[in-house]
């Protein structure tokens, strides 16, 4: 399993669709690609429900991103912390080469 952490990017530009989620922590959240993104084709918009709160930051997309494209129901996505105007998410990632019992950690820095 590969864990990704990191802070949602973003929110303070889709605070009233943070605040209207009330984003608490053990959230679950769902992943969605926006390849026609004007400023990142690369993009994944973090949801909550209905509710676009932010992206996931630029540093992960590439780490993310294949796993969202090719095998969206082995990656999970949850609230570790939140806070008005912002959350600190996990993403897990099932691996699909048999080593599921190798985790790696990569925060936002």
């Amino acid at each position: 399993m590969k864990t990704h952490q990191f802070e949602v990017a973003g929110v303070k530009f889709r605070s009233k669709a943070f605040d209207e989620a009330q984003v608490q922590r053990g959230d679950r959240l769902t992943l969605i690609l926006e390849p026609t993104n004007k400023y990142d084709s690369g993009a994944i918009a973090v949801y909550k429900g209905e509710h676009h709160i932010g992206y996931v930051p630029r540093t992960h997309n590439t780490l993310i991103h294949e796993a969202v494209a090719q095998r969206p129901a082995e990656v999970g996505v949850c609230v570790d912390a939140a806070w008005k105007g912002g959350c600190w998410v996990v993403v897990n990632i099932k691996e699909q080469d048999g080593n599921s019992d190798v985790e790696v950690s990569q925060t936002a820095g």
